[in-house]
């Protein structure tokens, strides 16, 4: 979400439980999130999100996916979030998964010919027909409408069909017996051991991180000196006239030839502008650019070698079929160019980010040799870095919800989790021992083990159940998604009706 992109620890975990929040679409929502969302939608077609089990998944009122989505967005409204349109493809990805689990579980319930009893059904309507005091009401029953009633009931069926498989399959997620879910997948105890002593030794660290984002303008222009890679940055002055046709580009270049139209006449009545602004003039005029631009070496030696004023054959682009005019002559890169030198920077973090983390590393290296004379802290001060002191945390790749995790407070670690390389290094040292530099995410670091120690602490039995329950439920999920039965278009579905919707927008 473009507006939410500092969010804390705690709100990412409020997002976590929005999603274990939303078990099933059917449950009754008075909000108006369709009127909202549906206006990012072209009115002429019913938004097709994908299908299960050849049924289709549509964004229309009333739909199962509809409502999924409406759950979604008001629930992260009352938690305060704006629901803007970065925010949208997140939903739909979400309700998405969760209208295909819900289709397949009650197909699966039906199949069996189980029919939810009318007694339980009732039991469940008590609780919208009750007052303040939570005791039922006759007036309230009777004050509802026969076709909110009928709803309700609706609702509610389909909603016990739904845990019906969802207990059998995966366990209560409130009912327990000795340790264990009522239903469902049951844990061994010494599968329960196993997975609580993994997380219960625990290392904690100091840690400094060079930001690779820093690299310096100096070293860039280093960089450039070496290996002609100042050649890249040759500037030209080109126009071109771009068309998506051979046939047509090659007609248009006679013309130009013949003087029957002019360049500028060409630029402004048939280029595509693939490639430049409206005046045809080029708009990524390096060389390292247009060899992106032209994907034959041969053609990029026909352009640069231009007279001023000539034209170029018809050059094969990566989009389309270009002409290009040489207007003057190539600059060759001026490292004293400030402009220039941010060209090059851009370039060294988009391309030659191995160069940068040699670069910090070389430095971190340094780092190091400092820790053997001095303390890690002076070390850190006379590198002019702040040294991080981490609570203790265990090895636990993936972020497992079944024990603690990397504290999300230290954001230079927010990719170790994933990170094996990076996680065996660090947890293979000793206390005191200093690890040499590794690179994570933007950043080359050192890490010093400051203690090992041995958690106490006993997850009980109705706790790890019930962490057993929500894995085994993301995991059926992410499984389901993968089943043959399941198109998933959501992003088709959401890319060409946002687009739609700016057409609309632009031609009003």
């Amino acid at each position: 979400m473009a507006q939410e992109t500092k969010r804390t620890a705690k709100d990412h975990t409020k997002i976590g439980a929005v999603i274990i929040l939303v078990i099933s679409a059917i449950v009754f929502i008075p909000f108006g999130g369709y009127e909202v969302i549906s206006a990012f939608f072209s009115n002429k077609d019913v938004p097709v999100f994908g299908s299960y089990d050849g049924k289709k998944i549509t964004y229309e009122r009333g739909s199962l996916f509809t409502n999924m989505t409406e759950n979604l967005a008001e629930r992260y409204k009352s938690m305060g979030y704006q629901i803007d349109s970065n925010a949208y493809y997140y939903l739909f990805t979400q309700a998405f998964a969760e209208t295909v689990k819900d289709m397949a579980y009650l197909d699966s319930v039906k199949s069996t010919g189980y029919e939810v009893p009318a007694g339980a059904v009732n039991r469940m309507l008590l609780n919208y027909y009750s007052d303040e005091n939570g005791n039922y009401s006759p007036k309230l029953y009777n004050q509802t409408d026969k076709s909110t009633k009928k709803s309700l009931r609706e609702s509610v069926t389909k909603n016990l069909q739904y845990n019906r498989l969802r207990d059998d399959l995966l366990g209560s997620s409130s009912l327990f017996v000795d340790g264990q879910s009522l239903y469902g997948i049951k844990s061994n105890s010494k599968e329960a051991d196993f997975i609580n002593n993994m997380g219960k030794e625990k290392h904690s660290f100091k840690y400094v991180a060079f930001n690779t984002e820093d690299f310096p303008k100096t070293e860039a222009v280093v960089w450039a000196k070496k290996d002609n890679h100042k050649d890249k940055f040759v500037k030209y002055d080109l126009s071109v006239v771009t068309l998506d046709s051979k046939d047509d580009a090659e007609a248009l270049l006679k013309q130009l030839n013949s003087n029957e139209v002019t360049f500028e006449d060409a630029v402004s009545e048939k280029s595509t502008k693939y490639y430049t602004d409206s005046e045809g003039k080029i708009s990524r005029p390096y060389r390292y650019q247009l060899e992106i631009s032209v994907p034959e070496k041969a053609d990029v030696e026909k352009v640069v070698s231009l007279a001023q004023g000539s034209l170029s054959e018809v050059i094969a682009t990566s989009r389309g079929f270009s002409i290009f005019r040489a207007d003057g002559a190539a600059k060759d890169a001026d490292l004293n160019d400030s402009e220039t030198v941010d060209v090059i920077l851009t370039y060294i973090k988009t391309n030659e980010h191995g160069y940068i983390e040699d670069y910090y590393s070389n430095i971190a290296g340094d780092f190091t040799a400092q820790v053997a004379l001095y303390s890690f802290e002076e070390a850190a001060k006379n590198f002019g870095l702040n040294a991080v002191q981490t609570t203790a945390f265990p090895v636990n790749y993936g972020s497992s919800s079944l024990y603690s995790t990397i504290p999300a407070s230290y954001g230079e670690l927010a990719n170790l989790s994933t990170n094996a390389e990076v996680l065996q290094k660090i947890f293979a040292l000793k206390g005191g021992e200093v690890s040499a530099p590794v690179v994570l995410s933007s950043n080359v670091m050192v890490f010093r083990c400051t203690g090992v120690l041995q958690d106490s602490e006993n997850v009980d039995e109705k706790r790890f159940a019930a962490n057993m329950a929500s894995v085994n439920s993301s995991t059926a999920t992410q499984t389901l998604m993968t089943s043959d039965k399941v198109v998933n278009n959501v992003w088709e579905a959401y890319f060409t009706n946002f687009a739609k919707f700016g057409d609309d927008k632009e031609s009003d």
